[in-house]
């Protein structure tokens, strides 16, 4: 890695440029057939004891069987690895994505956080943002990661059709997903949720279904992604049958940006 001495930059300056974080947990409970982001089932140790998850059924976190706390140690020691480079600038944004962020107990949030505010200049209203998913949510834990610092929630509801859910491979299905908005909602301002168009046998009226249900949450974002098919994913080997066609998916782009412009 190569320092850039910035002290001989900052004679033209006002003040240093401000950075972004970004900080990757790469564990899933499945790996998704359409990711081809840096992501890995968690195999959880036989016997270890499983949290109970929204629709109470037992379900293993990386904190049952795997040392968060190492890994968290880990990424510390990375960051100082870059602390030269960027000493003195203030960090505005931390995006924490996966993976599954919230796998990793609000403790491990807590430490992590507390780790980086006594290594680098983290603003005060700095952005917090940590990625979950439906199947991970309970409410108090999640009152855990907003006491911890985070302030940004941003949830991979990808649809709240059943039929779609389970065509994409998720845990989660659509009550799962109303509620974790719902459980996002009671401890945090601010909220994104993630949803994807174009998937199979999908019609229009089913994605601005999406978009409607979405937006009557009020929550603060909406990101809306158009189904990809990537490289060494397993819908890439296995492509899913009833994919719309190219002058549908664009019908589709226009419709959600028209929604979205319309609740603003």
């Amino acid at each position: 890695m190569s320092v850039i001495d910035l002290s001989a930059l900052k004679g033209g300056l006002k003040e240093l440029p401000p950075l972004s974080l970004y900080i990757h947990f790469p564990w899933c409970v499945k790996k998704c057939p359409y990711c081809d982001f840096n992501s890995h089932e968690f195999k959880p140790v036989p016997g270890a004891i499983t949290i109970q998850a929204a629709d109470n059924v037992g379900r293993s976190r990386v904190g049952d069987g795997f040392d968060e706390m190492a890994y968290v140690e880990a990424l510390l020691r990375d960051f100082e690895y870059s602390l030269p480079a960027i000493w003195g600038r203030p960090i505005t944004t931390i995006f924490m994505g996966g993976g599954t962020p919230s796998l990793f107990s609000p403790e491990a949030m807590d430490a992590l956080l507390a780790g980086l505010r006594a290594r680098a200049r983290i603003h005060p209203d700095a952005e917090i943002t940590m990625e979950a998913n439906p199947g991970t949510f309970e409410s108090e834990r999640f009152k855990g990661y907003r006491a911890a610092g985070i302030n940004r929630l941003s949830i991979g509801i990808q649809s709240f059709d059943p039929r779609q859910l389970k065509a994409l491979g998720r845990i989660h299905d659509g009550d799962e997903a109303r509620r974790a908005v719902e459980i996002a909602l009671t401890h945090f301002d601010n909220v994104n949720l993630d949803l994807m168009y174009a998937l199979p046998n999908q019609t229009l009226a089913e994605a601005l279904a999406d978009i409607d249900t979405a937006i009557a949450f009020g929550v603060t974002h909406i990101s809306a992604y158009h189904l990809t098919i990537e490289p060494n994913t397993l819908f890439a080997v296995q492509l899913p049958a009833n994919l719309p066609d190219d002058d549908i998916s664009a019908d589709m782009q226009e419709a959600i940006e028209a929604r979205l412009e319309g609740a603003g």
